[in-house]
């Protein structure tokens, strides 16, 4: 499983739009997003050599008294086979994720399923 820890200079409450703050945390080729296509990389990597295309994030679920929830990353990826100089273009991966929100030291824990979708070795011709 991937972590990711990121330090915020602004917590959400109750009335903030959840999807809308997490699409701003990880706004394109920010730091978070660079460090979350890593970590998504790094995930699907015994699928062969990843490449994260883009990005979206939906199914974004908070509960604000808890300070816990979870979203899907829907990824645009494709996978260079270098031994057969292939390349194979996968849209619509998916991964999901958790986090935890510590208000006390302004960070947002990000954890990732476990559960990768895996794909077969017949994807590779």
């Amino acid at each position: 499983m991937n972590n990711l820890k990121i330090k915020v200079e602004v917590l959400p409450d109750a009335a903030t739009d959840m999807t809308a703050y997490l699409n701003s945390l990880f706004a394109d080729h920010s730091s978070n997003y660079n460090e979350l296509k890593y970590e998504i990389q790094r995930e699907f990597r015994h699928n062969g050599s990843p490449d994260v295309n883009s990005m979206k994030l939906d199914r974004v679920n908070y509960d604000p008294k808890l300070g816990k929830g979870s979203f899907r990353v829907v990824v645009d990826m494709s996978y260079t086979f270098s031994c057969e100089d292939v390349r194979t273009e996968k849209p619509n991966q998916t991964s999901e994720w958790t986090f935890e929100i510590d208000k006390n030291a302004s960070v947002i824990q990000f954890h990732n399923s476990p559960y990768a979708e895996s794909r077969s070795t017949a994807d590779e011709f």
